[in-house]
């Protein structure tokens, strides 16, 4: 069994500063197969907007202290802020692509 010391190919838009040898998957040929994750915030609804608004300002203040910023880079992530309105716009786009995934590989919902 033969193991690779590091991957063929990254799943993201750019290569990772952690692994700046592997290429992306566009770069090995597959330009239509891109993969991220991102983590976020949600709330119940009917919560008052000016909280919310506090909230975000509250996160992106502290995605923003160094501190956090060096933690987050030896980990490899690139960790930065939105708005709420961003963030709800990037969910939809997800839900949407993979909703065509799911379709298109005739994968049953559940």
């Amino acid at each position: 069994m033969h193991l690779r010391a590091k991957p063929a190919s990254y799943i993201g838009r750019r290569r990772r500063p952690l692994l700046p040898d592997v290429p992306t998957a566009k770069e090995s040929g597959f330009p239509q197969y891109v993969v991220t994750s991102w983590n976020g915030v949600a709330r119940p609804k009917g919560v008052p907007d000016d909280i919310v608004q506090a909230l975000s300002a509250a996160i992106n203040r502290a995605l923003a202290a160094p501190d956090l910023q060096e933690k987050a880079r030896r980990l490899g992530i690139q960790a930065r802020g939105s708005t709420p309105e961003q963030m709800r716009d990037r969910l939809v786009s997800d839900v949407a692509k993979w909703r065509q995934v799911i379709d298109k590989a005739g994968i049953p919902k559940q």
